[in-house]
């Protein structure tokens, strides 16, 4: 869509922001895949799902120089990538979490 509908309140830099939100949840998604359906570490896991999710953004911001009324914004593509980290990382630490609690000995 070349103007697509944008809910709710106007505030600066909104559109980044979504952009930074709707990538936390890809990479989210993509990081518990991985980690779940192919078994890598949580390194392995945190540095494939920033790569897979950026790419995807600058694929995404590449595609938009041939839609009408689109521009490509290399800002859009650093919110996404700052958002798929931040979702990696809380991946990591969730996971990190979980690994501990369920190698607790009982006291």
């Amino acid at each position: 869509m070349s103007h697509p509908p944008q809910p709710g309140p106007d505030f600066p830099l909104k559109d980044k922001a979504a952009h930074w939100t709707l990538y936390c949840a890809l990479a989210w998604l993509v990081a518990r895949a991985l980690r779940r359906g192919h078994g890598l570490t949580l390194w392995h896991t945190f540095a494939l799902s920033i790569l897979l999710a950026s790419a995807y953004g600058a694929s995404d911001e590449f595609h938009q120089r041939f839609v009408p009324h689109r521009t490509c914004d290399p800002a859009d593509w650093v919110a996404d990538t700052l958002g798929a980290t931040a979702a990696a990382a809380a991946f990591l630490a969730y996971e990190t979490r979980r690994s501990e609690k369920t190698n607790r000995q009982p006291a």
